[in-house]
Parts: structure tokens; C-alpha cells; sequence
């Protein structure tokens, strides 16, 4: 057996990987400069894609070989069904999503090849997301890990919830993973759920924390502080940028990971999305360590910046020169 079809027969052994959270449309521009203000900056490349982080985290996972599940409020609008489409055509299931006629969310980005900087302009106001009836439907035996986005608590708290019940009877637990980026205290209450919880960088500036070592430090103590029964102490993953990703082990010890830096600089959208999924994949899929897991996302993750979009990244399996 070669080593493609090698690596497709660890992820084919797995059970499904569930992501939970929204879908987007990104229309995407980069730009030599960030326009400056009532000048019109040309684009030498533009193009729509399908976005969001839950999304995104499909499209990477089923790039990699992993079966993969999206969950979130699709729209069934005709002129919406190119999200739903293009899972399809990916192979990414989503059968079970709820659905609505309701605008999906979009976002309008303008990649700024100068700077390696992207700037997100986002717009999902009121758009619907999975209830707890909608999430009691799924067959939790069918995964093996599910991975929810920090975003509307109240709900995904109780999703978490039904998960740990499930896990309670079961020998072959489903390991809980969760990222965000901002509302540390909204969130908070999630991470006594959680195996392993991806921080980003960007709540750098809600918190005063200046790298991710110190964020990894603070989280230790907020952990520490905890006060009740059977709650999870998770890994911690810090992802600064990624180049700068901190670890902190269940015993608060911190660990830095090899950092990388790509020859050359595409495209950046989507980036962070790779650190998780490349993680969950080194971690689940083959079965090494959180430290290799995280180094092996790093290096996926700077050789995603060398190329627009996420179909490239498989190469990675084939050791690519960064």
C-alpha cells in the first residue's frame, strides 16, 4: 500500500468528525495595498467561496480524508443552494442540517498581500442557528468527535450537554473540542465541557493578554479557580498567530511548538481554521500527540498561505517545500 492510500485508510478507520456552527459566503478580493479611503484599489484576484469557521473546518478535514459532518441552518433558497452544493460535491455530509429562506451570512474580505493581514467584513444578523431539538435528532454514535464554534452559548452549552450525558454510558467516548475568538466570559462556562479548547490570538485584545504564552498562564489560573464536581480540565490550545502557538498540558505546563514561516505568501483566509482541523487530524486521525499535532498544524497551516483556498493542503501529506 502506498503512503496516499495509507493515510486514506487511518482516516476511512475513524468515525465521523461532527463541526457545528455556520456556513458563509465570502467574497474575496486581494489587493496589493488596503485601498486608502474614498480610492478605488484594483483587484487582480476575486472570487466567492463558501466560509465560516464550522465550514471551513469541513472543507479542510475532507481535504485530508476525514468523514466529516457539518451542522448548522442551511438556506434553501435557490439562489443559496451552491453552499449545500458544494458540500456535496466535497463529500461533506449535511443531511441532518435544519433549514430556512433566510439570507445566509456573508462576508466581504479583502486580502492585503503587502501586509499578510485580511480584513473581515461580516454580516449574520439574526440568522438562525440549531436548537437543542435539532441537535437531540443526530445519532451520537456515529462520531467520534465533535467540534463546536464559540458562538451563541446558551445553545451550544446545552448541545455540550447532550454530548457529556452520551458519553456518561458509553466506553467509546466522544471527545468534545471547541475554538473562539472573542466573549471569553460568555464562553467561559463551555470550557468545563471540553477536551480541548482552541483560543485565537484576537482575544488578545478583550483580555490585556500580549502573547500566548500569557495567555496560556492566565487560562491555567482561570481553570484553577474553578469550584464544582466532575468538571474537565482541557487542553489548551493558544494560537496567537500561526507561527505562535502555545500548549498548556492538563497538569499547566506550557509548551511552545516549532514555528514556520512559508517562502512565499498568497492568501491567509482561512488560516486559523487550518491550525484546528490540522490539529483534530495529527491528534484523531493519527494518533500522535498534542505537541505533533500541533506542530504538524502550524506547518499545514503556512503552507495553506502559499496558495489561495484549501485544495492544496493534502500535499502536505507528501512532505511539501515550504
Amino acid at each position: 500500500m502506498d503512503e496516499s492510500n495509507r493515510v486514506l485508510s487511518l482516516a476511512a478507520a475513524k468515525k465521523t468528525v461532527l463541526c457545528v456552527g455556520n456556513s458563509t459566503m465570502d467574497c474575496i478580493s486581494i489587493v496589493k495595498r488596503f485601498p486608502k479611503v474614498s480610492k478605488t484599489e484594483k483587484s487582480g484576484v476575486g472570487y466567492c467561496q463558501r466560509g465560516g469557521n464550522a465550514g471551513n473546518n469541513c472543507t479542510i478535514l475532507r481535504n485530508l480524508g476525514v468523514d466529516v459532518e457539518f451542522f448548522g441552518v442551511l438556506c434553501s433558497s435557490p439562489m443559496c443552494a451552491c453552499i449545500k452544493r458544494d458540500m456535496t460535491s466535497r463529500g461533506i455530509k449535511s443531511h441532518h442540517c435544519p433549514q430556512c429562506m433566510d439570507d445566509p451570512p456573508f462576508s466581504s474580505v479583502v486580502v492585503n498581500r503587502r501586509t499578510r493581514t485580511t480584513h473581515v467584513v461580516t454580516c449574520n444578523k439574526a440568522f438562525p442557528y440549531p436548537t437543542l431539538e435539532d441537535f437531540e435528532k443526530l445519532d451520537l454514535n456515529t462520531y467520534g468527535w465533535i467540534h463546536f464554534r464559540g458562538c451563541r452559548p446558551e445553545i451550544t452549552i446545552q448541545m455540550m450537554r447532550a454530548v457529556d450525558a452520551y458519553n456518561q454510558t458509553q466506553s467509546d467516548k466522544i471527545i468534545i473540542s471547541m475554538d473562539f475568538d472573542k466573549d471569553l466570559t460568555a464562553n467561559w462556562p463551555l470550557v468545563d465541557y471540553c477536551d480541548y479548547v482552541f483560543f485565537y490570538g484576537s482575544l488578545g485584545e478583550e483580555t490585556g493578554w500580549k502573547s500566548a504564552r500569557e495567555g496560556c498562564v492566565n487560562i491555567d489560573e482561570m481553570l484553577r479557580l474553578r469550584f464544582g464536581i466532575n468538571m474537565k480540565r482541557p487542553f489548551v490550545i493558544f494560537i496567537w498567530s500561526i507561527q505562535k502557538i502555545g500548549l498548556m498540558d492538563l497538569d499547566g505546563n506550557y509548551i511552545r511548538t516549532t514555528s514556520y514561516k512559508p517562502t512565499r505568501f498568497v492568501d491567509n483566509l482561512g488560516a486559523m481554521e487550518v491550525v484546528v482541523s490540522g490539529f483534530i487530524y495529527g491528534l484523531y486521525v493519527r494518533g500522535r500527540t498534542p505537541r505533533v499535532a500541533a506542530n504538524f498544524a502550524s506547518l499545514i497551516a503556512n503552507y495553506k498561505c502559499t496558495k489561495y483556498g484549501f485544495d492544496h493542503i493534502s500535499n502536505i501529506l507528501e512532505v511539501p517545500d515550504l
